[in-house]
């Protein structure tokens, strides 16, 4: 890997072999790779681009640019080649071979080691749980360890993670990535210790590749409203409270509403904090465009505390101050100026229009909830 000076950014070059060392992996159709940046030194995100036809990189964090080695060298012979002087034969020659574009570069085979089986990597770290670091740990936060052995959790000691640059010296309790129907797509990492401990970098890793949800079965199975939380300790907080179907996505943007088309009612416990509470409210606002009744876990419930684990930890978690379903989930979510208009509109729609009333409050609803919006 060579650059011109020690600042720039520009017109770099990167060797076959530096570039296996950043894991790439191939996306779009082949025609690209994605790797790590080894100009600015990521470890997490592949944000280095290269077009594997010309041979061309850059990384969306830093601007780092340039070309592979072999481009370049490519490039460098085929302008020495037209700079050449032109001189007649002195006899028949054979033709020689016929050279690709300079711009056709052989595609790099990732360097990215063949990933072990999810299924027995994780089928090890159950195993490995009990009388673990980790079981001390979840004891430490408050949760069963029948609940954690029921919904899969294990444990990779220091030393077993499969992201060897994010291993942990007090190792990880480990969440699977589920699909709907139990596929394990991926497993999820939390570094055992307090928040002291544990730098905030360090606290968290999923695997790379596609992410699932925590439960994800519970799309499917048991009765009564789907609750959905942030993270998988939100998710066993809630099981441990008595909440019969919950699932958990990673982070607030990891919501899939393909996944969601049989599921008729739902209750949001994201996150207490102003991008939690947001969210909430913009995929309230997509479910009733869907036809779904929708919830949201009102701060009250948790006591102060920035989510429903911390919450659950205190003894702070009060579900009793989610509103009555009688109140019915539309009206959850409207502020208190707006509530009148609501109740007469949806009064008008069901007495005028002949709609039911469930769907007559939805329909209402959403639509002061966009007037208020476009103002």
């Amino acid at each position: 890997m060579m650059t011109s000076s020690d600042t720039t950014r520009e017109n770099l070059t990167l060797t076959d072999a530096d570039l296996g060392a950043c894991r790439p992996i191939a996306g779009e159709g082949g025609h690209v790779l994605r790797a790590l940046c080894p100009f600015h030194g990521s470890d997490r995100q592949r944000s280095l681009r290269v077009t594997v036809a010309s041979g061309r990189f850059v990384c969306f964090a830093c601007g780092a640019w340039g070309y592979l080695a072999e481009a370049r060298e490519r490039w460098q012979a085929e302008q020495q080649r037209q700079r050449a002087p032109w001189r007649p034969a002195a006899r028949p020659q054979q033709a020689p071979r016929q050279r690709p574009p300079a711009t056709a570069v052989k595609p790099l085979a990732p360097r990215v080691p063949a990933r072990p089986d999810l299924g027995q990597q994780l089928a090890a770290f159950q195993a490995a749980l009990p009388g673990s670091r980790g079981e001390a740990y979840w004891r430490q936060r408050g949760m069963p360890l029948a609940l954690a052995q029921r919904l899969g959790v294990g444990y990779a000691a220091p030393g077993t993670w499969p992201h060897a640059a994010r291993d942990w010296r007090g190792g990880r309790v480990v969440f699977p990535h589920t699909t709907p129907d139990g596929c394990v797509v991926n497993l999820y990492g939390r570094a055992v210790g307090t928040a002291e401990q544990v730098p905030k970098a360090k606290r968290h890793d999923h695997l790379p590749g596609d992410k699932g949800y925590f439960n994800a079965v519970a799309l499917r199975e048991g009765a009564g409203p789907l609750w959905v939380c942030e993270g998988a300790f939100d998710a066993l907080a809630l099981l441990a409270a008595g909440v019969p179907r919950v699932m958990a996505i990673f982070g607030v943007q990891g919501w899939r509403w393909a996944w969601a088309r049989e599921v008729r009612e739902l209750v949001f416990a994201l996150d207490a904090d102003a991008a939690g509470q947001q969210q909430w409210r913009q995929l309230a606002r997509q479910a009733a465009r869907r036809g779904k009744q929708v919830a949201g876990l009102e701060p009250a419930a948790y006591g102060g505390y920035k989510d429903v684990n911390e919450a659950w930890m205190a003894g702070g978690l009060c579900l009793d101050a989610w509103p009555a379903a009688a109140d019915g989930p539309e009206r959850m979510t409207l502020p208190e100026d707006l509530r009148e208009a609501w109740d007469e509109r949806a009064a008008i729609m069901t007495a005028d229009g002949g709609l039911p009333r469930a769907a007559a409050e939805r329909l209402a609803c959403a639509g002061l909830q966009a007037q208020r919006e476009t103002r």
